[in-house]
């Protein structure tokens, strides 16, 4: 199977720096040599764009504003570089915000099949509202289910095609997504029955927020998480899906680099990310 990697190092959805140190940490940990290990076809692709200078304040509703956006902008227009059909795509963010762009992009390109597998511990779907300022890493899913053409020019998104396995309870979900909370997957009998749901034609994208990970192995997320899955759980989860030939590509974020001591958090995604393997297609 060939495999493309693409960086995305940006902050623009998040209050702190960290996240866009995170592929640049990834790379040096031998992530492309450790693929190659598994029999994989690899090629570094580089940043998607440079994303050193945009626009940072607190200024209400969204925070950063149009950092965001021109973050999913720079992603849209290299769409047909980074997904195709003929290899699968890594993507190392970066904040959760850039599931926005990259989703659209992979809709653009995979058409009304593509469907978004969120893995995260949040439901990021807090709504925009003038009395406070909040990054764009928390309004992803409403930004693509919700926003009417104020923040972006692109149509909603469907909820139904939006699934979300591992927050703590499923009390966030106002919208509709399909959810399989933290308590219920250290049995995988609920993924495996959530993949069986979607479209056999389906096209996939896994968006994998690496605070899921309990902080005593992910230390070094940007949100660390007393109560998250294990390696093993999370290693589990993961071969799972993405032995799934319906998954065309997978994105990393949420991996505050700057906060590395050890290189614990980093080997741990790298390790995670080796649960991709040669598959039927």
């Amino acid at each position: 199977m060939k495999i493309n990697i693409f960086s995305i190092p940006s902050n623009a959805g998040a209050l702190y720096k960290g996240t866009e140190l995170a592929p640049e940490v990834l790379l040096k940990r031998n992530l492309v040599g450790k693929l190659e290990e598994r029999g994989l076809q690899v090629q570094n692709m580089g940043d998607i764009g440079d994303f050193s200078n945009l626009p940072r304040h607190n200024v209400e509703p969204i925070r950063n504003w149009p950092a965001p956006r021109m973050v999913w902008d720079a992603i849209l227009e290299k769409s047909d570089e980074i997904f195709d059909p003929d290899f699968f795509s890594i993507i190392l963010g970066g904040d959760c915000s850039i599931e926005v762009g990259t989703f659209t992009a992979f809709q653009k390109v995979f058409g009304d099949k593509s469907h978004l597998l969120v893995l995260d511990a949040h439901i990021d779907s807090i709504e925009p509202n003038g009395d406070r300022c909040v990054g764009a890493a928390g309004m992803g899913l409403w930004f693509l289910t919700q926003d009417r053409k104020v923040w972006r020019k692109e149509e909603p998104v469907n909820a139904s095609d939006v699934s979300i396995i591992g927050p703590n309870s499923n009390t966030q979900n106002h919208y509709g997504f399909k959810v399989v909370p933290i308590l219920e997957h250290t049995n995988m009998e609920p993924v495996i029955a959530l993949l069986h749901e979607m479209s056999p034609d389906a096209k996939i994208l896994v968006h994998f927020d690496v605070d899921l990970l309990d902080q005593s192995i992910m230390p070094s997320a940007y949100s660390p998480n007393m109560t998250g899955l294990s390696f093993q759980h999370a290693k589990e989860l993961l071969s799972i899906i993405l032995s799934d030939p319906r998954v065309k590509g997978m994105e990393v974020t949420e991996f505050a680099a700057n906060k590395e001591n050890d290189g614990t958090s980093a080997n741990t995604i790298v390790d995670l990310l080796c649960c991709i393997s040669k598959r039927e297609e």
